[in-house]
C-alpha cells in the first residue's frame, strides 16, 4: 500500500476546522478529535499518524450521514496530496499522457457518489478505502485513454478516432438549452427563496445572514447575539424550516393551478360542427364532416 503523506494541514489549524465542523453537524467524534482525544471509548491515538488515520475516517463517517460540503472539503485537504502521491506513482509506469489532477478530482467525485459503501470499522478504515478508489479509478482512467489511442486502418488508410472530448454540436446545443433552463429554473427558486426569507422575524433574518452568508460559526454568532449556541441553533432551524414550507407550499399551489388551467382550456376547445351539403342527386341535405 502508498505510504501516506503528510497532510497540509493539521496540528491546531485542523483541530479548528474539526471544531467547527462539530459545532456545524454535531458529530460527536469530531468533537472529541477537536479537543486532541479519541473518538470512541475504546480507541486511543498514540501517534500524529493515529490521529490522521482516525480524522480521516471520522470524517468519512460525517460526510456519509450528513452530505455537508464542508465536511468533504476538509476530508479533500487532509488527503489531496496522500491521494495525488499515490496517482503520481501509478503514472510513472505508464506511456500514456494523464493529468493527476483529474484523476484526484475523479476519486472525490467517485467519494461522493458511493458514500453507503463506506464501513467506519477500524482507525484506518478511510485510508484503506480511499486508496483503493484511487487505484480503482486510476486503472478505469488508463483503460479509457488506450482506447482513445488507438487508430483504426480502414482500406490502408488511417482515420484520427472520434474526439470524445469536445461533444458533438447537437450534444452542446442540448446542454445550452438546458444550462438556459437550470439557469432559469435557479432564479425561479432563488426569487422564491427571498420571498419567504423577507417573511421572517428580524431575528430570523439577521440569524441566517450571518450563519449561511457570512459564514459565522454558530459559536461566534451566539456570543454576537448573546444567546447560546443551542438556542441559536434552534432560531436557524425554525428559519430555514419557515422558508422550506413557504416555498413548498407555493409550489404546490402553482401546479394546481397549472393544472386547472390545462384542464379548463380542454374543456373549452372548439367543436366542430357538422357542415350542411347538398346531394349531388338531389336536394336531399347530408351531413359531412
Amino acid at each position: 500500500m502508498t505510504q501516506p503523506t503528510p497532510s497540509t494541514i493539521a496540528g491546531a489549524a485542523l483541530r479548528a476546522r474539526l471544531a467547527e465542523l462539530w459545532e456545524r453537524t454535531g458529530d460527536r467524534a469530531l468533537g472529541e478529535l477537536a479537543a486532541g482525544r479519541p473518538p470512541r471509548p475504546d480507541a486511543s491515538i498514540a501517534s500524529a499518524q493515529e490521529f490522521a488515520d482516525w480524522t480521516g475516517t471520522c470524517l468519512m463517517a460525517a460526510y456519509q450521514r450528513t452530505r455537508d460540503d464542508a465536511v468533504l472539503a476538509l476530508l479533500f485537504e487532509c488527503n489531496r496530496d496522500s491521494f495525488l502521491q499515490a496517482i503520481q506513482q501509478g503514472l510513472r509506469r505508464t506511456w500514456l499522457r494523464i493529468d493527476p489532477q483529474d484523476v484526484l478530482q475523479e476519486v472525490f467525485l467517485n467519494i461522493c457518489r458511493y458514500p453507503t459503501r463506506f464501513d467506519a470499522d477500524k482507525i484506518d478504515a478511510f485510508r484503506n478505502w480511499g486508496h483503493r478508489i484511487v487505484r480503482n479509478t486510476l486503472l478505469r482512467a488508463l483503460k479509457g485513454q488506450a482506447r482513445h489511442a488507438r487508430l483504426r486502418a480502414i482500406d490502408e488508410e488511417t482515420f484520427q478516432p472520434e474526439d470524445l472530448h469536445n461533444p458533438r454540436p447537437d450534444r452542446a446545443a442540448s446542454d445550452a438549452e438546458d444550462a438556459a433552463d437550470l439557469d432559469r429554473t435557479y432564479v425561479l427558486y432563488l426569487q422564491l427563496y427571498l420571498f419567504h426569507f423577507a417573511q421572517l422575524s428580524a431575528r430570523e433574518r439577521m440569524v441566517l445572514t450571518m450563519v449561511e452568508i457570512d459564514g459565522m460559526p454558530y459559536r461566534d454568532a451566539a456570543a454576537v447575539l448573546g444567546i447560546r449556541p443551542e438556542n441559536l441553533k434552534m432560531v436557524v432551524f425554525r428559519g430555514r424550516q419557515k422558508i422550506q414550507r413557504g416555498m413548498a407550499n407555493q409550489l404546490a399551489r402553482a401546479a394546481q393551478d397549472a393544472g386547472a388551467v390545462a384542464a379548463d382550456r380542454a374543456g373549452r376547445l372548439p367543436v366542430r360542427a357538422p357542415v350542411r351539403a347538398r346531394s349531388p342527386h338531389g336536394d336531399l341535405a347530408v351531413d359531412a364532416t
